[in-house]
């Protein structure tokens, strides 16, 4: 299943990169930016729908803890991003690499010194927010302060 997903994800990637020629370096810019590439019902889930970003985080940046309402899937175009988890091992991402998120998982990512470029597939309930901002989770490092 997971590998069915992952080919499913990679060749819809392809398509929507080849199609809008998004195949480019990452934006420099002091803020993340994204690009919503298709924001669509899903034929057959009446209570569900599609978004399609590139999101470009420049370097040493690390984004605001959220999660979302439904499952998020994040493959690395370029540079490299640290996805956080609560309660979870953090995990570094690289290009050409593809992760996914459960739907209410509070995370966050954080880059390095290369920034990072992301194109986004989330399913999620319609008609919700794209993503519901959460606190910082307190770290076990944190607790013995």
């Amino acid at each position: 299943m997971a590998i069915q997903l992952q080919r499913w994800f990679l060749v819809l990637a392809a398509g929507l990169l080849l199609s809008s020629g998004l195949a480019r370096e990452s934006h420099s810019s002091e803020r993340p930016s994204a690009d919503t590439l298709l924001h669509e019902s899903l034929m057959g889930l009446a209570d569900q729908e599609v978004i399609v970003s590139e999101v470009d985080i420049p370097p040493n940046t690390e984004l605001p803890w959220h999660s979302h309402p439904g499952a998020e899937i994040f493959y690395v175009l370029s540079g490299t991003i640290v996805l956080m988890q609560r309660d979870q091992a953090d995990i570094q991402s690289q290009e050409g690499e593809v992760r996914m998120i459960p739907r209410g998982v509070v995370h966050s990512g954080k880059t390095a010194e290369d920034g990072a470029s992301l194109l986004i597939v989330r399913v999620h309930d319609a008609g919700q927010p794209e993503r519901i901002l959460a606190e910082q989770p307190r770290r076990a490092s944190d607790a013995s302060r």
